[in-house]
């Protein structure tokens, strides 16, 4: 027996009930977006693998469809942000800002499929280049919500954050790149819930045991971003240690490689200190989010605790109060969460993310977005764009809409049934009219099973109106209008047909 070919795991196919709410929901989210100034644009679904470098840390990179063809490394489009970046320097570096573009389209990420979440899956989103910052922020978080309200979505959950606390903090402690960019990366899973805090923890425990050779930093030192001295005096003190022992080292290079193999060690241990006191700060961030405008105060208190810039929670407090005045945002829907992460490591201020729950209480996230300054920088541009954007799952956005918001699916109304084979030429001239000018639905039968057969298929079917065409009907260029309802048949001139099926109200 021949081995039936199945779909592939994570991926779905789209059938046509699905297919008609799809593009009813792009259609409409689209005229929304234009109405804004966001012109639509699309992109290769195949890249070069190196365009999500900056993207996407070593960890995620398991996760693309990358391979290697003639001898190119090329990857599946895992998401649109840096490649509508680079669509801008192919085609938009000396135009003038800001630019608003929209798209939709597939993605695809190798992640373990579950209820919503799909190896292939539709993003839709717009990105927009240049202006200033706290308006341009503002403008994409009000769209977004704006996108919920067109399509019925009133319950839903927007979280804010702002990676410039957390990183302004990291950066302080001169971690070096790859641990930081790991503790960046490690705050989506803080920011989810103690369980992913736990995981996270543990994962930073793996690479930086407890075996201290020097003191650990205490607290107050470490969360100021202190770290003690690991310079040329180091290596020479640890030089001079090694000779005063009577020990046989080898040569110079044998010596050199125990040297630098101990002051590593040394450095795990500051760094232990200093990544577990950026992880604290993480945990107190993650502890404080909630709804505004109290949690404001209790932030800036912690900031100033530690001696932080608080510039962040003032544009946050402005497009808050941006939201609840233009858009109609509920407070309760609001919450701050300075330890958000969003899996991508592009961002550089404002983060954001809406959140909905679907009837059996499983919490869906709709969208995500942010600021993402460096990014055309990082994909080979000669400097640093504004930009700002997001990006809503479609799949989940639809299976939240309410029934409310679908109309009714149009219905084939009319079968068009030739009776001999000699028929099947004014056949289609009568279809092709009824749609064009009758603005009706029409089949065609295509069984060649008889008018009684087709009569009682069409009726099985749900047709509202039979049109059948013979020879006699041929020659006298009309037409037998059959209605399935009520069973009445009549005679229509072939130039009167539009006008009966409008005066009949066969139409949709």
């Amino acid at each position: 027996m021949k081995k039936r070919i199945e779909r592939l795991r994570g991926m779905h196919d789209v059938l046509p009930e699905a297919y008609r709410r799809q593009s009813q929901v792009v259609d409409r989210v689209r005229a929304l977006l234009e109405k804004a100034g966001y012109e639509p644009v699309d992109t290769p679904a195949l890249e070069r693998s190196d365009l999500f470098q900056a993207s996407f840390g070593q960890e995620a990179w398991q996760n693309l469809y990358a391979f290697q063809l003639h001898q190119r490394e090329l990857c599946l489009r895992p998401e649109y942000t840096a490649s509508i970046c680079r669509l801008y320097l192919e085609h938009y570096q000396q135009s003038s800002l800001p630019l608003r573009f929209q798209y939709v389209g597939p993605v695809f990420r190798y992640e373990t499929p579950g209820r919503g979440r799909y190896r292939q899956h539709t993003q839709l989103g717009v990105e927009l280049f240049g202006g200033q910052p706290l308006r341009a922020d503002g403008e994409i978080v009000q769209l977004a919500c704006d996108i919920l309200h067109e399509l019925g979505i009133a319950r839903y959950r927007l979280e804010l954050g702002h990676v410039g606390v957390a990183s302004g903090f990291i950066e302080r402690l001169h971690l070096d790149v790859q641990t930081a960019r790991l503790l960046l990366s490690l705050m989506e899973q803080i920011s989810r819930s103690p369980e992913g805090e736990q995981a996270a923890q543990a994962r930073l425990e793996a690479l930086y045991p407890e075996r201290s050779l020097t003191p650990s930093l205490p607290a107050a030192e470490a969360g100021r971003g202190r770290r003690p001295a690991s310079s040329d005096s180091s290596n020479q003190l640890v030089t001079a240690l090694l000779n005063s022992f009577s020990l046989p080292f080898g040569d110079e290079d044998s010596r050199r490689e125990i040297v630098e193999r101990f002051l590593w060690k040394i450095g795990r241990s500051e760094q232990r200190a200093l990544v577990f006191s950026a992880l604290e700060f993480l945990r107190k961030l993650r502890a404080l989010a909630g709804p505004p405008p109290e949690v404001f105060q209790e932030l800036r208190q912690l900031l100033q605790s530690y001696q932080l810039d608080d510039d962040p929670l003032e544009e946050l407090e402005q497009l808050v109060t941006t939201l609840m005045e233009v858009t109609g945002v509920d407070r309760r829907q609001i919450t701050l969460n300075l330890a958000l992460g969003r899996g991508v490591s592009y961002y550089t201020g404002l983060l954001f993310e809406i959140h909905a729950s679907d009837e059996e209480g499983l919490d869906l996230q709709l969208c995500g977005g942010g600021r993402y300054d460096h990014l055309v920088e990082a994909v080979g541009g000669a400097r640093g764009v504004r930009a700002c954007g997001f990006a809503f799952g479609l799949e989940r956005l639809i299976s939240l809409m309410p029934a409310s918001q679908w109309p009714q699916p149009a219905r084939a109304q009319a079968l068009v049934i030739p009776v001999g084979k000699h028929d099947l030429a004014y056949a289609c001239r009568v279809a092709r009219l009824a749609r064009s000018e009758g603005g009706i639905i029409a089949e065609l039968d295509v069984n060649a099973r008889g008018v009684s057969n087709a009569l009682r298929q069409a009726s099985q079917h749900g047709f509202r109106l039979a049109l059948i065409v013979g020879e006699e009907e041929r020659q006298a260029n009309t037409i037998r209008l059959h209605d399935l309802l009520s069973g009445e048949e009549r005679l229509v001139a072939y130039r009167d047909l539009a006008v009966a099926l409008r005066e009949g109200g066969y139409r949709a």
